[in-house]
């Protein structure tokens, strides 16, 4: 009985930050996406001003493909955007925008968060890619429920990871905030709730391990 409650406590614990920030995240999305922005620019428009702004008027900003979402490209110099970001004119799409024009002015400035970003990013999809696997080889090997605790410290484990990373998120999302604020980007009356969104998809790192886990990383 004991055993069978700490398999449960550490599998609660290892899902209950991701689960947290991905309802943090979608939350902020659908507020966002109801709302049409007050400049009329697109999501890739927006981010290309913000980098202009940031003195990284050469990254370049492109369309990728949905299953990876929004994320900077530091090999390729550039921001990729879903489609619904890339030609969005909702607050959601200019926030998912800026927030990766904010990593990549981070990165231009080779901040101590972006670096830990990149290794600790790297070693989360490591796992995430492997523990599937690790998951049916162990359900095909008698006696293997004897190793569903260790699926769960490795669950918890990527969530420790991306406390690590998270930030350089909010640090992409304070960077944008300062060029928005300085360049008066927004119409005041927008500049709240804009921001407001920012910080609630600036959750999406913390959301990633468990969707790596589950290659559902499209979801937010």
């Amino acid at each position: 009985m004991k055993f069978a409650i700490a398999i449960l406590a550490v599998f609660c614990a290892a899902a209950a930050l991701p689960l947290a920030a991905l309802g943090a995240v979608r939350k902020a999305w659908e507020e966002g996406s109801g709302r049409k922005n007050l400049n009329g620019l697109r999501g890739a428009a927006f981010a290309r001003i913000v980098l202009l702004h940031g003195k990284a008027g050469k990254t370049d900003v492109v369309e990728g493909c949905r299953l990876f979402r929004e994320h900077y490209d530091a090999g390729a110099d550039c921001v990729v955007l879903s489609r619904e970001v890339y030609d969005g004119r909702t607050r959601a799409a200019l926030a998912g925008a800026v927030l990766q024009a904010g990593m990549a002015l981070l990165h231009a400035e080779n901040a101590p968060p972006v670096r830990r970003l990149e290794f600790w990013a790297t070693t989360s999809r490591l796992f995430a890619n492997v523990l599937p696997v690790g998951v049916v080889l162990m359900l095909l090997h008698p006696g293997s429920w004897r190793a569903i605790p260790l699926l769960g410290l490795v669950l918890l484990l990527l969530a420790a990871i991306q406390l690590l990373t998270y930030p350089a998120a909010r640090g992409a999302a304070e960077k944008a905030r300062a060029i928005i604020l300085e360049r008066e980007l927004l119409p005041p009356e927008e500049i709240p709730p804009f921001f407001k969104t920012l910080d609630g998809l600036a959750r999406r790192h913390l959301a990633a391990p468990l969707l790596d886990c589950l290659w559902l990383r499209w979801l937010v």
